[in-house]
């Protein structure tokens, strides 16, 4: 059996991911998933994504060599697709030692990190099943068993934009064996190498062609990175495929949602503004900012009240108007009276009714900041 060096901390960073990343998005169905990719529609798929692949675990013992080896051929025929960009799983480990200390929860860290990075899918993959199967043929009696080895692979992709499952599956390769083979693995012996490696080797096309369809039917999403003044700094380069001059809308945070596993997802919020692209760099861009959805309301609230204050002052006059021409009656009235019985004449003031009091209400208006999700439109 072949021993893999590896340093302890590395591995029990790579470890603490793969957990991390198993239970990502546990107390949600495949509804709830399809719920949140209906709401980020596929507009964009012909864009660019960013994939990174974590290495693979094994929830068999002996097998940890395999699983890695498996992730490995996967990810280096990932990178030769196109429709996507692979990014090196030792920039996810990087950008994680840079997360805010007050994210306590790893899934939450996980997602902060490949935010920075502007990727779009995280892929993770574990073997779950390495066993002996029968096909039994033939009538009651005179059956014939035929022994199978059996391989199974866990894979699942991460939404990063919205940190749920995007798609989960297993795939499951299967080689004929002796019957002497399997009667000794049986016995405790172990697994012919060719019988697995022809497992493994069988495992890699399968596997890609579920992951590129997932992926392909994903919806495109960048990051902002950094806010300066009107100058936006993305997670969009030349890689993704967007040229100089493109827009991007910015969305906010919506709506809190408690997943079963106690983390808060986020619904898709309200827009934020436009930005478009000015300076475009291999991974990130710079752009500026052409409409600011505050702005615009801003704007039409002011036309808003400017026509309610108007409205008012209108009907206001036309009240005052009434209430003159009904105090102006009765000041006639009681002249003529007091004029009949001799005395003077008699004049009133209106009593002016006191001034409504004016409602200020104070909301923060919605700015770029880093973080927000960007589409096409």
């Amino acid at each position: 059996m072949h021993r893999i060096k590896c340093h302890p901390r590395l591995l029990a960073v790579v470890l603490l991911m793969g957990i991390a990343l198993t239970a990502l998005g546990c107390g949600f169905t495949q509804s709830m998933s399809d719920y949140w990719h209906d709401l980020m529609d596929s507009q964009d798929t012909n864009l660019r994504k960013r994939v990174v692949v974590a290495p693979f675990l094994s929830r068999l013992p002996g097998l940890e060599a395999r699983a890695k080896a498996l992730g490995l051929a996967i990810s280096q025929r990932l990178g030769k697709q196109g429709g996507m960009v692979l990014v090196d799983f030792t920039e996810l480990r990087q950008a994680l030692t840079k997360v805010n200390p007050a994210i306590q929860n790893s899934e939450d860290r996980i997602v902060a990190a490949a935010r920075t990075l502007g990727l779009n899918t995280v892929l993770s993959g574990a073997l779950v099943n390495l066993a002996v199967q029968y096909d039994k043929t033939g009538i009651y009696g005179f059956r014939e068993n035929q022994p199978f080895a059996v391989m199974e692979l866990d894979l699942k992709l991460i939404d990063v934009a919205t940190g749920v499952i995007l798609a989960e599956t297993t795939e499951t390769t299967r080689a004929e064996l002796t019957a002497i083979d399997a009667s000794n693995i049986r016995m405790g012996q172990p697994f012919p190498p060719k019988s697995v490696d022809k497992l493994q080797a069988e495992m890699v096309e399968p596997s890609l062609r579920w992951i590129g369809q997932n992926i392909a039917a994903q919806a495109w999403v960048g990051f902002i990175l950094a806010v300066d003044g009107k100058r936006i700094q993305v997670t969009v380069g030349r890689d993704t495929g967007l040229p100089v001059g493109a827009e991007l809308v910015a969305y906010g945070r919506g709506e809190a949602i408690k997943a079963g596993s106690g983390r808060l997802l986020y619904l898709p919020g309200p827009v934020v503004g436009r930005i478009k692209l000015t300076q475009l760099d291999s991974r990130t861009s710079w752009g500026e900012v052409v409409w600011l959805a505050a702005e615009d309301a801003e704007r039409k609230a002011a036309e808003k009240a400017a026509e309610e204050k108007a409205k008012q002052e209108e009907e206001e006059a036309a009240q005052k108007a009434k209430e003159q021409a009904v105090t102006d009656q009765e000041l006639q009235a009681a002249n003529m009276e007091a004029t009949s019985k001799g005395g003077g004449n008699m004049s009133f003031k209106a009593v002016e009714p006191p001034p409504k009091p004016k409602v200020m209400t104070v909301s923060r208006p919605l700015t770029f900041e880093p973080g927000q999700v960007l589409r096409t439109r």
